[in-house]
């Protein structure tokens, strides 16, 4: 649960940081997504055995992994409606399975611990 408490934070405040876009501008978002990239590395890497529900661990690893393969081509690629929409949607996916995945942990530690 203590790697939960570092990892979370961090995720969410990448997800705002790369949600800010028309704020921080492009260099930013790319640097960005990539420490969010050595982040969830890092963290899988420490935690896989920890894992509650897989599911939607690899759902939300998933999710990630979309938004950033569809953020590099939109950089190649300009005014493809149906892709930045995809960029867009998965991001948010990750966002929402990030709280929701971190909240389940927090309510499964405090069960347990009683």
């Amino acid at each position: 649960m203590k790697k939960d408490l570092i990892f979370a934070p961090i995720m969410l405040a990448v997800a705002v940081l790369l949600a800010l876009y028309s704020v921080v501008g492009k260099p930013v978002h790319i640097a960005v997504s990539v420490v969010g990239v050595l982040v969830l590395a890092v963290y899988t890497a420490a935690t896989k055995k920890e894992w509650k529900i897989p599911a939607l661990e690899i759902l939300m690893r998933l999710f990630y992994g979309l938004a950033l393969i569809s953020g590099i081509v939109i950089m190649n690629v300009q005014d493809v409606l149906p892709l930045t929409i995809g960029h867009k949607v998965t991001a948010a996916l990750f966002a929402v399975l990030l709280i929701v995945v971190f909240i389940h942990k927090l309510v499964t530690a405090k069960k347990a611990s009683k």
